[in-house]
């Protein structure tokens, strides 16, 4: 039945709770929701089993972009039913580092050991460790990979 093209559009106007007995209706065929508050109730009709779920007022063109999404299983959700923190307003801004502490983090986000770091900017190894451990307290993490992972989500590092 999938490859008939068919998708399943129904304006549910109990909401998402009444999901679950219609995609029992539905026979295996993707369900494209057109619910009251798409924004809250999303996600649920998601997890009950619809392919999509748009607000009951949406246009044709979103309609139709959701239909197209559903049929190629993707799952459609409208922008305010994804409410995901900003993940840098969690987060504390460091104290700045120098140029060089951001070109040694750039080498350890690359993978490379003190040793290969030294080398490459004709440094001591010592001097490497120093500007790691220097970093590690300015970002406050406490090793390699949580000071790339920081660096990443800062923007102070680009792989």
């Amino acid at each position: 039945m999938r490859g008939s093209g068919t998708v399943v559009v129904a304006r549910v106007k109990e909401g998402a709770a009444a999901l679950p007995e219609l995609i029992g209706h539905c026979n295996g065929l993707p369900l494209v929701a057109l619910l009251p508050n798409a924004a809250d109730e999303g996600l649920q009709a998601l997890r009950a089993g619809a392919r999509a779920a748009l607000g009951s007022g949406a246009g044709q063109a979103k309609i139709a972009a959701a239909v197209s999404g559903a049929f190629h299983d993707l799952a459609v959700l409208p922008a305010a039913a994804i409410r995901v923190p900003d993940p840098l307003s969690t987060l504390e801004m460091p104290e700045p580092l120098t140029p060089r502490e951001l070109e040694i983090l750039g080498l350890l986000a690359a993978g490379d050991s003190n040793k290969t770091i030294a080398a490459r900017l004709s440094i001591s190894v010592h001097t490497v460790k120093f500007h790691i451990s220097s970093i590690l307290t300015k970002l406050g993490v406490s090793s390699r990979t949580e000071a790339v992972a920081l660096g990443l989500r800062l923007g102070m590092v680009l792989l």
